[in-house]
C-alpha cells in the first residue's frame, strides 16, 4: 500500500538524548517521547485538544510543526532541555480522505478510506495526516535539536 515517511512532534519530560550520552528512556508516564519508544503509538494515550479530525494519531510532511524547545534549571544546577521532539515514522496512509474541513467527532476514516489528510487552509497552516489504527504507524527515527542554535 501507500506507506509514507511522516513526522510526529511530541513532548518529553526527560533529558533523553541530551549531549548524546543520555540514552535510557524514563519511567515518567507524562513523557510522551519515552512512552512512544517503549510501546509505539497508542491513540488512547495521545492528547490533542481539540482534535481536528477526531481521536487518532497525527503526523505531517512538515517537520517540527511544534519546534519549541525550552530550558529549565535542574536540581543540581545542570541545564536540561525539555520540549518537543520530532519522530520520523512509517505511516500506512493507504487511501487518504483529503479535506479542509474539521470533523472533531471522527473515530475512523470515512468508508472507503484508510486515513484523513487535512489540507492547508481554513485554519490549518500545514498538512496533517490522521490514522486511527495504532498499527498504521511505526516510529523510525528520533530527531533531537540543539536548543542553543
Amino acid at each position: 500500500g501507500n506507506v509514507q515517511k511522516l513526522w510526529h512532534a511530541t513532548k518529553r519530560q526527560c533529558n533523553l538524548g541530551d549531549d548524546g550520552r543520555r540514552l535510557r528512556i524514563c519511567a515518567d508516564t507524562e513523557c510522551s517521547l519515552c512512552q512512544i519508544i517503549r510501546t509505539s503509538y497508542q491513540k488512547n494515550l495521545i492528547n490533542h485538544c481539540p482534535p481536528r479530525f477526531g481521536v487518532g494519531i497525527y503526523t505531517s510532511t512538515t517537520s517540527s510543526k511544534k519546534q519549541v524547545n525550552f530550558k529549565v534549571q535542574g536540581q543540581y544546577g545542570v541545564l536540561f532541555v525539555y520540549g518537543w521532539m520530532d519522530i520520523l515514522n512509517d505511516v500506512a496512509v493507504g487511501q487518504p480522505y483529503r479535506t479542509r474541513k474539521a470533523d472533531t467527532g471522527r473515530i475512523s476514516a470515512p468508508k472507503g478510506y484508510d486515513s484523513v489528510c487535512g489540507l492547508p487552509g481554513s485554519g490549518l497552516k500545514f498538512d496533517e495526516t490522521c490514522v486511527y489504527d495504532d498499527d498504521a504507524i511505526r516510529p523510525r527515527y528520533l530527531i533531537l535539536y540543539d536548543a542553543d542554535e
